[in-house]
């Protein structure tokens, strides 16, 4: 059998023209459960299962295959998307060119499975998964077999024992086709947000924002890093809602001048007049998350608006950000909005930001696949924008009271980027009345 390494994710969103067409992959399915029809009513694991079926035609690949067990220890990312229940025994997915799924499962999960309706076809195994797997493998008899093994983390699952596993399966089934990563499937179907997906986000966003509007209430001069965390962990538990990535760094608080760069705990720096204070901060509602920086200022004696100076510094990184945003377009590459806001901020006077100007959000925080990145040959920078990708827009300042950060959550629509966040027009004055 031929193994293909993963290609760079610039090919993420391009057809695998390659492969030739071929005819009919399966015997005639009998038994089937009916799958929803076009404007019936869909749960959202139903809606990713039927474009994880589109997308596989779209690639070409007979069947795009996925290997799990016990997964509540050692699960693949891309289970999130396509089961809404855990895996016990060994269960294979197989989704094909013909646009079918099927789940091979033990008897352990095959009525489970049943009942989410969510597969086409549920085929229980019995006791013996191996002679299972030969019989789907001979009745599917698929060339080319698309695995999860990548570079990209959300689309590397299988793991290195299950790969060999594999081998040893195929090897006994008698296949001789080609291996080839799922990684653009996984790509497409974890980047094409589903309207049910974006409504969620919105949720999450509007969450998000309402806390950091509460905070400007809450800062005064001498509360603490640790303070203004524990301010923000008590509204999350209020509204109900989850963390959008580790509890301990949720939200990131940085206070005044020289703030550690990237994602950290709060420390016990103490609020001073005349600081900027950056909060970096999501939630997550019903399983996806938002990611959102916002910038304040605690008034010195006397003052009753934020200085001149600092309402000058964010007007031209928003310069900066507009011009990214404007090449945030299907069929761009995501190195180039990166660039672009980069050089936004150079011909200002400004040196350029040190991460990306953005990544994608869903399921988790950073969602892995596309990403607004530096332009590195194979890197996920290099992959193009489509439209239903819902991204970040970030981009900090470092100046001598602290940070003016602005992160922000977007959509790419087909004719560029619309925003879910409400832009911070500006920067937020603390009112000190907590």
């Amino acid at each position: 059998m031929c193994v293909r390494e993963p290609l760079p994710l610039c090919n993420a969103c391009m057809h695998r023209s390659h492969i030739p067409a071929r005819g009919n992959l399966s015997e005639s399915f009998c038994g089937l459960r009916p799958r929803p029809k076009e404007g019936e009513s869909m749960n959202l694991y139903q809606e990713k299962m039927r474009q994880a079926c589109g997308i596989v035609q779209e690639e070409g690949v007979d069947v795009w295959l996925i290997i799990a067990r016990e997964t509540i220890m050692n699960n693949d990312p891309v289970l999130q998307l396509i089961s809404p229940v855990e895996f016990g025994g060994m269960t294979c997915i197989f989704i094909t060119r013909e646009g079918s799924s099927i789940a091979l499962a033990s008897q352990l999960d095959n009525v489970g499975l049943e009942q989410t309706k969510t597969y086409d076809e549920i085929v229980c195994y019995g006791m013996d998964f191996e002679a299972g797997f030969a019989a789907m493998m001979q009745r599917l008899a698929p060339k080319t077999v698309a695995l999860n093994y990548s570079r990209d983390v959300a689309a590397d699952g299988l793991t290195h024992g299950m790969y060999l596993y594999l081998m040893e399966l195929f090897t006994k089934c008698g296949f001789n086709g080609e291996i080839t990563s799922a990684e653009r499937i996984i790509g497409k179907l974890r980047g094409r947000k589903t309207p049910e997906e974006i409504h969620r986000i919105r949720k999450a966003t509007k969450v998000t924002e309402r806390i950091l509007h509460e905070v400007t209430d809450f800062i005064t001069e001498g509360v603490s890093q640790k303070d203004i965390y524990d301010f923000c962990q008590k509204r999350i538990k209020h509204y109900g809602v989850e963390d959008a990535w580790d509890h301990d760094q949720n939200p990131g608080v940085f206070i005044g001048p020289n703030p550690v760069i990237g994602h950290a705990g709060p420390g016990n720096r103490r609020a001073e007049k005349g600081n900027l204070i950056n909060l970096d901060f999501g939630v997550k509602v019903d399983g996806y998350c938002s990611d959102i920086q916002r910038t304040y200022y605690l008034p010195c004696d006397g003052e009753t608006d934020v200085p001149q100076v600092y309402k000058e510094h964010l007007a031209n990184l928003h310069r900066a950000i507009d011009k990214g945003v404007a090449l945030m377009k299907p069929g761009n590459a995501g190195w180039q909005p990166d660039r672009a806001a980069r050089d936004g901020l150079i011909e200002q006077g400004y040196p350029e930001f040190k991460y990306s100007f953005g990544h994608q959000v869903g399921r988790a925080a950073h969602d892995g696949g596309v990403s607004m990145t530096r332009h590195r040959l194979g890197g996920a920078g290099e992959a193009l924008l489509e439209e239903g990708l819902v991204l970040t827009i970030d981009a900090n300042l470092y100046l001598d009271r602290g940070r003016i950060g602005q992160e922000d959550v977007a959509y790419i629509t087909k004719n560029g980027a619309e925003f879910i966040s409400e832009r911070q027009d500006a920067i937020w004055i603390c009112n000190g009345k907590n």
